[in-house]
């Protein structure tokens, strides 16, 4: 006779359904989307750190133009470097003072002409730099701070705002 075995009893199959994985995915989203942001602020970041260098050169440029027309040491040659005419320094480059822009009037060999206002023919070219303008970036997780390097732009001296009959000062467009 043989013996009947009795059936085994097995603990039953647990299959994960969605009562198990409750709040996973909200987890994975801010795991993957915490890294989505930074990398999205970082490039953004990027784009304006890249715009803010381009307005630095700008500015020197067109600060260097006025510089090599208008009359020596006006006032409107600095205020052009910072974008001052129209309010705009302060949405374009905020922070940038008179004090991060130099004027310097230079000699044929490219010295520093001494006293511009009484050295008046030894003038030849005009430099305008811009030092030590930093700014904030605005990435998540990070306090860091762009600084560009200094920025210069040198111009042949032309008129230096004297005509035949009169100096005549710089000003702004309407």
């Amino acid at each position: 006779m043989s013996a009947r075995r009795a059936p085994v009893r097995r603990a039953p199959v647990r299959r994960a359904g969605p009562c198990d994985v409750r709040g996973l995915s909200t987890v994975e989203f801010a795991v993957v989307g915490a890294v989505v942001f930074l990398i999205l602020f970082g490039v953004i970041e990027v784009a304006r750190a890249a715009f803010t260098r381009a307005m630095l050169e700008e500015g020197a440029r067109r600060a260097a133009r006025l510089a090599a027309v208008c009359p020596i040491d006006d006032p409107y040659i600095v205020a052009a470097a910072r974008f001052t005419d129209k309010d705009w320094g302060v949405r374009i480059l905020p922070g940038l003072g008179a004090g991060n822009v130099t004027l310097r009037y230079l000699d044929e060999n490219g010295g520093v002409v001494g006293d511009p206002t009484t050295d008046f023919t030894a003038i030849r070219f005009v430099r305008i730099t811009i030092a030590d303008h930093q700014v904030p970036l605005f990435i998540p997780f990070f306090n860091l701070t762009y600084k560009p390097g200094p920025v210069s732009s040198t111009q042949p001296a032309e008129s230096l705002g004297v005509t035949p009959t009169e100096i005549t000062p710089c000003q702004p467009s309407p």
